[in-house]
């Protein structure tokens, strides 16, 4: 599977783990407005990623926005479509190791993967950091139970009850 994504540009470009997966052929640059028909990850939507989601995201893609946290508030004008936000991780990436919540766009693409299911794929990703192989094992409980939700309440009680 390829994770699509548009790039602000906002990022030291050597830092991008977006561009380092699209040099791994793993994900794919894509217009602004390719938005509109795929699953979006904004940590601002309104609605959480759910297992069940993994129909739309085998059919139509995820798109993953490459920007700095700094600056991700654009996101919230930007973005509409079909746009899910993940539930609380643990991130391992040195930028934002240990702040809840705070991935970089690898760690983000592989944390929907799993959820909805794609381990494998999850992994993959991964595996071309070398900070990132301890992501999954970290957030492994979470990564878990998040999988097993049915519902938005579901998911709010699973984050609830490790953050």
């Amino acid at each position: 599977m390829i994770v699509l994504y548009f790039d602000f540009r906002m990022d030291d470009p050597s830092k991008s783990t977006m561009r380092k997966l699209k040099r791994h052929g793993l994900a794919e640059e894509v217009p602004i407005n390719s938005y509109r028909r795929v699953v979006n990850l904004n940590p601002y939507a309104a609605r959480f990623l759910l297992p069940s989601d993994r129909k739309n995201i085998s059919s139509r893609g995820i798109m993953v926005f490459e920007t700095s946290w700094r600056k991700s508030e654009e996101l919230r004008q930007t973005v509409s479509g079909f746009s899910v936000k993940l539930p609380t991780l643990l991130p391992v990436n040195p930028v934002n190791y240990g702040k809840p919540g705070y991935l970089s766009s690898v760690e983000a693409a592989a944390s929907a993967l799993y959820i909805t299911g794609f381990i494998d794929e999850a992994n993959l990703l991964l595996s071309k950091f070398g900070w990132a192989q301890t992501f999954i094992h970290t957030n492994l409980q979470p990564l878990t139970d998040y999988s097993s939700c049915k519902t938005q309440e579901e998911m709010q009680k699973a984050i609830n009850d490790y953050f």
